[in-house]
């Protein structure tokens, strides 16, 4: 029965090693366009405003009946703007919202991302706009 046991043990080990090596092997391949995709969600810093951000920003991509529903990956903050990067599936996007009167409104929603151009012309200031995407990509000067 031990024996057993262990087997299967090493079994698991053996597979999730297998799949590790696998997505290292692929990853690399994917096209810069879409690397958005690939991106998994990952553990948000959490306070009350990053709260209420990532509650209205679910709030308002939920609302639309389409499945899965999505999950927040990234939220960056700065003057009173957000920018919050969301996974849905396949799918990946970035919601901007602006806070105002103490509470926070979505001002655009779509998928893939917006970048500085896009918060631009969505009305963020441009000194802003480098902020937002300074903290949420660290590299998108970069690319």
């Amino acid at each position: 029965m031990q024996r057993h046991r262990i087997q299967r043990q090493l079994t698991l080990v053996v597979l999730c090693g297998v799949a590790i090596a696998a997505s290292l092997l692929i990853e690399p391949w994917i096209h810069p366009d879409q690397a958005v995709m690939a991106r998994q969600p990952q553990a948000v810093a959490i306070n009350a405003d990053s709260k209420a951000i990532q509650q209205m920003a679910l709030k308002h991509l939920n609302s639309r009946g389409i499945k899965p529903n999505a999950a927040i990956a990234e939220v960056a903050q700065a003057n009173g703007y957000a920018l919050v990067g969301w996974i849905r599936g396949e799918m990946a996007g970035n919601t901007l919202l602006k806070r105002k009167r103490n509470r926070w409104n979505v001002v655009t929603s779509g998928g893939g991302s917006l970048g500085v151009q896009g918060l631009v012309e969505a009305g963020v200031p441009k000194q802003t706009a480098e902020q937002l995407m300074d903290r949420y990509d660290a590299n998108w000067r970069k690319q």
